[in-house]
């Protein structure tokens, strides 16, 4: 049976790498391998190509945050891996999209003037390939140089979800539009990691504007007092959305903002979806929210997803591998270890009184 890695990391980022590299050694190995195959078998892209595609974005991530380059470093010293690996497995979103079909994550945003005990909820739907229920993990660092955070993640990557010590929380998701491709050099796993790592509210949601991704994508940042924008990145820039403490939100794979038409139904379906779930003027509660993450009404276009037969294998089985939900006053989170609609949510706390807050 596949298992949700939890860990945690202690010190400066160097050191934090090369723990993660040797504490998840044979769960990164795993993700090697199969990205290596799916590359292969989906891109026609060998090996070869691939470390030199993952290359493209070391001296991006360099330049937007030399500590995150050096936790980099650390994964893959820790875990004998070479340095381009381990970056393949970051990017392979980025290195992805441009050929095949993917997304049909969702984000969930709910201000603390809507729920039941004041506070500020973020969720997200991780929809992806069953086969990386074999090596996902929540990452929970005691930092020296940062601020700490908890992230849920693949074994590998420095982080994909999560929240910070400050009460910072993301959620992603990847955007349908015309172009296949943002209108930057970043990695969207990297800037998110380094909007967590800012000291200002100002810093962090603005950091996408000066360093736009390479993917076109979604970032739903929030605050525990209950700031929120949403932003999002297509090949035309990035547009922003200032969410009101008072607001129930939601965002799928096209676009609410940005001017770009939607060729993914899917997409438009589940929006229509959550429209139906968030019409209400009841408080909402954490089990509201992990109720609306494991939705189920139809067979096909669910809020939680589990591999259609009909599907062909050329636009990818997907799989909520993985649905969250975050108290970001609590610094809480709750972590599904598979589809919601199926497993239950296990607890995570970062633990305050240590590192870098």
């Amino acid at each position: 049976m596949s298992k949700l890695h939890i860990v945690e990391l202690k010190g400066c980022s160097r050191q934090r790498g090369r723990q993660h590299g040797k504490q998840l050694k044979g769960a990164i190995q795993q993700a090697i391998d199969f990205y290596r195959s799916f590359f292969r078998t989906q891109l026609g892209m060998d090996h070869q190509v691939m470390r030199a595609r993952a290359a493209q974005f070391i001296e991006p991530t360099f330049r937007i945050s030399p500590l995150l380059m050096q936790e980099y470093e650390g994964i893959a010293d820790g875990s004998g891996q070479s340095l381009e690996d381990i970056f393949s497995l970051s990017a392979r979103y980025e290195i992805t999209y441009e050929s095949v079909a993917l997304g049909e994550c969702s984000n969930l945003f709910v201000g603390p003037g809507r729920t039941q005990a004041g506070h500020t909820l973020l969720g997200q739907n991780w929809d992806w390939r069953p086969e990386v229920m074999d090596f996902r993990a929540v990452l929970i660092a005691h930092c020296d140089d940062v601020p700490d955070h908890m992230m849920v993640t693949e074994c590998g990557q420095p982080g994909k979800y999560g929240l910070n010590a400050h009460g910072w929380g993301l959620a992603a998701a990847g955007l349908n539009c015309r172009e296949n491709t943002g209108s930057g050099d970043q990695l969207f796993v990297v800037l998110g990691r380094e909007m967590l790592a800012q000291d200002q509210w100002a810093d962090a949601s603005s950091l996408i504007e000066e360093f736009p991704p390479r993917a076109t994508v979604n970032l739903l940042l929030a605050h525990a007092d209950g700031r929120a924008v949403d932003l999002e990145a297509t090949a035309g820039g990035v547009s922003r959305c200032d969410i009101e403490p008072d607001q129930v939100y939601w965002h799928t794979n096209h676009c609410l903002h940005a001017d770009e038409p939607c060729t993914f139904h899917n997409s438009l379906r589940r929006g229509q979806r959550w429209e139906e779930l968030t019409r209400t003027s009841a408080a909402i509660t954490t089990e509201v929210a992990k109720g609306w993450l494991a939705d189920r009404k139809t067979a096909e276009d669910t809020i939680c997803q589990i591999p259609q037969p009909s599907r062909s294998e050329a636009t990818t089985t997907l799989l909520t591998i993985a649905s969250i939900v975050m108290d970001l006053n609590e610094r809480t989170m709750w972590v599904s270890d598979g589809p919601s609609c199926q497993r239950p949510y296990l607890t995570v706390t970062l633990p305050t009184g240590s590192g870098n807050t």
